[in-house]
């Protein structure tokens, strides 16, 4: 605080002095004022230095000047000199950030408010033909004319990444994802997936293949085997054959669950999506369930609005109802209940199969859609199940636009809720 009492200091001396010059010529009032002008003179010629100075840039050192203008531009200077040092330090930090980005084997594209490339990465110039001297600036979706593009950019979902062939070449897929950052700024990321696609595409051919020419020897398998339990045979034969017919039929319903998937996979239906009766649907599922039931004498119902038809494939919509209808009647014990139910939701329609049976761990319900994942596999082989069944289910609902979403507590029973979107619900009197 030395500068403040320089300058009360200063003050109170010049005063002094104009009041001793002024009583000496007898005008006392007059050397006040004379002194304030000279005070003032005196503040304003350190104010015009400490402006230069403030004009310059402030890359030299401050003025020497006393007082509070010396304290401010010490202080002024210092300040300086620290946002220099932090901008030195977050310029470094960007360039080894823009360095890395650079090195990304992914495109990588910085969108800013109208979309317009701010920056881009060498492998957004190879994946996506952009330069990066002349296409910065220029709207992306002016670069990158695909309908399906510019829909997933406009429409603000960025849950899911698009996968998309064809945006800049014919043979090269790419999966598209945008993440929002900052103030309505977008990274616009690439990834070349072509070698993975294809291998996927191999993968579903050779099981589909595998899976087509195992039909004709199961076939005749079952054929020889239904023949020879016709005849007459001792107990151990029959025994034996029964249990290869069996596997046979276990193994021919794989088969069928396999072809199935596949086709669900690579999109090959044979039928267009048309209105579904679902509630009939579920009458006929509820009479088979309950004669697959059987001894076990569950107690079975149905809660369907007649109202509530659903566009989309009869045939697949059975299978993946059916699936979670028959692991129900599996997994409940003995005189256990079973409700079916097709009804109205938020979303738009539901089918519910409830469930008091021996439940699921949490820890095992997000793999439930794998193939061939069984949570006990003991007791699934036993049941003769293939582990497909909820895989279908799955690839059913993804074709569909419905979600799966499971609740179960080990014990107490599980719930399996197939809900489907608003615009594939129909009514029994809608025009086809």
């Amino acid at each position: 605080m030395g500068f403040w009492w320089y300058e009360v200091r200063l003050a109170a001396g010049v005063a002094s002095l104009a009041l001793v010059a002024g009583w000496l010529v007898g005008r006392p009032s007059v050397g006040l004022l004379v002194g304030a002008l000279v005070y003032a003179g005196w503040q304003g010629m350190r104010l015009l230095r400490l402006l230069r100075w403030l004009q310059g840039g402030r890359l030299a050192e401050p003025p020497e000047l006393p007082g509070v203008w010396g304290e401010l531009a010490y202080l002024a200077h210092s300040q300086y000199l620290r946002a220099r040092r932090r901008q030195r330090r977050l310029g470094e930090r960007l360039k080894r950030y823009e360095a890395t980005a650079a090195a990304l084997p992914d495109a990588a594209v910085v969108l800013g408010r109208d979309h317009g490339i701010q920056w881009l990465n060498e492998a957004a110039c190879r994946l996506l033909h952009l330069d990066a001297r002349r296409d910065v600036g220029q709207r992306v979706d002016n670069l990158l004319r695909h309908p399906d593009f510019v829909a997933y950019l406009h429409g603000g979902d960025y849950a899911e990444p698009l996968v998309l062939s064809g945006l800049v070449e014919e043979d090269r897929v790419l999966q598209l994802h945008i993440v929002p950052y900052g103030q309505d700024q977008r990274l616009l990321v690439a990834r070349d997936i072509t070698r993975m696609h294809r291998l996927e595409a191999m993968r579903r051919d050779f099981v589909a293949n595998v899976s087509h020419e195992l039909r004709t020897p199961l076939a005749v398998m079952a054929g020889y085997l239904e023949t020879l339990l016709e005849g007459s045979l001792d107990a151990g034969q029959r025994q034996a054959l029964e249990a290869m017919q069996q596997q046979t039929t276990r193994m021919k319903h794989l088969v069928e669950d396999l072809l199935t998937i596949s086709r669900l996979e690579t999109g090959e239906l044979e039928e267009r999506d048309a209105p579904v009766d679902v509630p009939a649907l579920l009458r006929s599922m509820l009479e088979q369930a309950r004669r697959l039931s059987g001894e076990k004498q569950h107690e079975l119902s149905l809660q369907a609005d007649e109202s509530l038809w659903l566009l989309g494939h009869e045939r697949y919509l059975y299978s993946a109802f059916f699936n979670l209808v028959v692991n129900a009647v599996q997994y409940t014990p003995a005189g256990g209940r079973i409700e079916l139910r097709w009804q109205r939701c938020d979303e738009g329609a539901c089918f519910e199969v409830c469930d008091t049976g021996i439940g699921i761990p949490a820890q095992a319900i997000p793999r439930l859609t794998e193939r061939f994942y069984r949570v006990d596999p003991g007791r699934s082989r036993a049941a003769g199940g293939t582990g497909l069944g909820l895989s279908i289910v799955k690839h059913v609902l993804i074709h569909h636009e419905g979600e799966l979403q499971v609740d179960s507590t080990p014990g107490a029973g599980s719930t399996f809720r197939c809900v489907f979107p608003a615009r594939r619900v129909c009514g029994p009197n809608d025009p086809q």
